[in-house]
């Protein structure tokens, strides 16, 4: 029989697990008794220690010391045991030791059973003796004052060598039962493993690996014809096997990456409408629990909207619903479900979630700024037209009285020209936001050009411009020099375009925590709560069916405002309620951080 060959190598490692099985028994068997003889031979310890404080107490006074000693080696002698009287860790008698050395033993107040006898009343300890050299067991307890004699530690000490020739009897005699058992399972493990071949565990192997995962297995051989059939059948079993998992984890890896990089949410759902998974872009949007897995939609969105779209297709033999839902922070999404059966046959749930917001968003801008717009330049456009028309129909005799229409006729060119450079000042600033270039400008500069370019304007209604700025401050603020000087004219011009003639206007400024404020106030008539926010939509007015007399587009404060949200910053109308007169713009932009 070959070392190499299955049988051998079964009926080795047979051997060898039941030569396992028996060692550990015969530890368990040897050391669960031999721990038992040790409680026995304890407890026997304490009873004669007991027995022998009893005789102590019950004694006649002891007329010394020596008195005690040759008493405690009488004693000891019938007990087979060692007897040790201890004061003050001094030994004053011992049955072992002659009396004239006892004075020259070493302290023994440090032993562990006399501090555990000192500190609980009784104490215990197995160890090698030096004066007897072997080992024993001591037990100690603390004794009142007997017989003429101090208070102390009495101890007695077993020899251990008792338990130690118990336990080697026992041993050897495991160890014959050990020897005995171990025979006979060799002999019949050997008669057992006689008819198997390698080739069997060569089976068994492939047929583990190929379970565990390893699929490019094979078997290579085989002893005989009747194994070639198994063996061919294996084999072609793995290559399946194996040709099977590489296109499933290839189709995997390619889902994965598709269903993880997609912008669109998407949830699978099983045949019961219940979350299976979902991909990041899903728990972006709708913030999904961490314990979505397994619950209904309702469960973890929240819209019953998505509900009645999942019900509808397990219920209904349809391939596509779509709906749309608004979610609570403003964002429109499109809904689309699409129903697939799994290989069970099974009607399982995609829902893919597309954010539309910003088609929305767009599409409703388009359609306000086209009907803006076209509001805008209609007013006037009708005026030209009328007034040309007049010109045409009943030209006057003289160009003084063609004037009035045409300065008309001016005045409103004048007004769609500020229309469309304002819209196009608007369209620059929005593109302008992506990649803008923000530096720290200095307030207080900016502030001063547009006090120049605007002084004479307001001088020609007597208006003059109060400043209430911190001293020696620049007022540095991140943003770009055009774009704030921009902002500084609209607000300015405002004041002025709305104050009454001998007006005050006060621009004023307030260093805060990391950003820098700045507010125009005027005189005039002021704005109401419910347009202290519509007054920064584009072509708001107040009246929306005139046109002031300077020609406004509005579309100022809409440019101020992305201008403003452009640098990092926020503006606002800080009104004083319904009966005070008076605007109060401001806005706010950082400060550039300290280096």
């Amino acid at each position: 029989m070959r070392l190499r060959s299955f049988q051998m190598r079964l009926l080795v490692w047979g051997w060898a697990m039941l030569l396992l099985a028996l060692a550990v028994a015969f530890f368990y068997s040897s050391t669960l008794v031999g721990s038992e003889l040790v409680r026995e031979t304890e407890r026997k310890s304490r009873q004669q220690l007991d027995t022998v404080k009893w005789l102590l107490r019950g004694h006649a006074s002891f007329a010394d010391e020596q008195a005690l000693d040759s008493w405690a080696k009488t004693l000891a002698s019938k007990l087979g045991s060692r007897i040790t009287y201890i004061v003050n860790g001094r030994v004053v008698a011992d049955s072992e030791v002659p009396y004239d050395r006892v004075s020259a033993m070493e302290d023994h107040g440090k032993r562990p059973e006399v501090l555990a006898a000192v500190a609980d009343g009784v104490g215990m300890h197995l160890r090698y003796s030096t004066t007897l050299e072997k080992d024993m067991i001591y037990v100690a307890c603390a004794m009142d004052a007997f017989a003429g004699l101090p208070s102390g530690v009495l101890r007695l000490a077993v020899p251990f060598s008792q338990v130690q020739d118990r336990l080697n009897s026992l041993r050897i005699n495991f160890l014959w039962l050990f020897l005995g058992i171990l025979a006979a399972a060799a002999g019949l493990s050997a008669y057992l493993s006689h008819n198997m071949g390698r080739s069997i565990r060569a089976f068994s192997e492939v047929a583990r690996q190929i379970g565990e995962g390893d699929y490019s297995m094979r078997l290579r051989s085989f002893p005989g014809g009747e194994f070639q059939p198994l063996a061919s059948s294996v084999n072609a079993m793995a290559r399946k096997i194996e040709k099977h998992i590489q296109t499933i984890e290839d189709q995997k890896g390619r889902l994965r990456a598709m269903f993880e990089g997609m912008d669109e949410g998407v949830m699978a759902l099983d045949h019961e409408g219940r979350v299976m998974s979902y991909n990041a872009a899903m728990d972006e949007m709708i913030s999904m629990p961490g314990t979505a897995v397994g619950r209904t939609p309702i469960e973890v969105t929240r819209r019953y909207e998505i509900q009645n779209l999942v019900d509808r297709l397990l219920s209904e033999d349809i391939d596509f619903v779509k709906t749309e839902i608004e979610l609570m922070d403003g964002r429109i999404v499109d809904v689309s479900g699409l129903p697939y059966n799994d290989h069970h046959g099974a009607r399982k749930l995609i829902l893919v979630f597309h954010d539309i917001t910003v088609i929305k968003r767009a599409e409703k801008g388009l359609r306000d700024f086209v009907a803006n717009a076209s509001h805008q330049l209609r007013t006037p456009l009708t005026s030209i037209k009328g007034y040309s028309e007049t010109l045409l129909d009943n030209p006057p005799k003289d160009f003084e009285g063609a004037r009035s229409f045409l300065e008309i006729i001016v005045k409103n060119a004048d007004h769609m020209n500020k229309v469309i450079s304002s819209m196009l000042a608007l369209a620059k600033s929005e593109q302008m936001g992506k990649a803008l270039k923000i530096v720290p400008v200095s307030g207080r500069e900016v502030l001063h050009r547009a006090l120049d370019d605007l002084t004479l304007l307001a001088g020609e209604r007597n208006i003059r411009f109060e400043l209430a700025l911190p001293e020696k401050a620049e007022l540095e603020v991140m943003g770009e020099p055009d774009g704030l000087l921009h902002v500084f004219h609209n607000l300015m011009q405002n004041a002025v375009k709305y104050s009454p003639e001998g007006g005050v206007i006060t621009v004023s400024a307030e260093v805060g925590d990391g950003s820098v404020s700045f507010c125009v106030e005027d005189q005039g008539p002021g704005i109401s709560k419910e347009h202290s926010l519509k007054v920064f939509e584009r072509f708001f007015r107040v009246d929306e069916n005139t046109i002031d007399g300077h020609g406004s587009a509005g579309l100022g404060l809409a440019i101020c405002r992305r201008i403003v949200k452009n640098f990092g910053g926020e503006i606002w109308h800080d009104g004083y309620g319904e009966d005070t007169r008076g605007a109060r713009f401001c806005f706010r932009l950082k400060a550039p951080r300290a280096s």
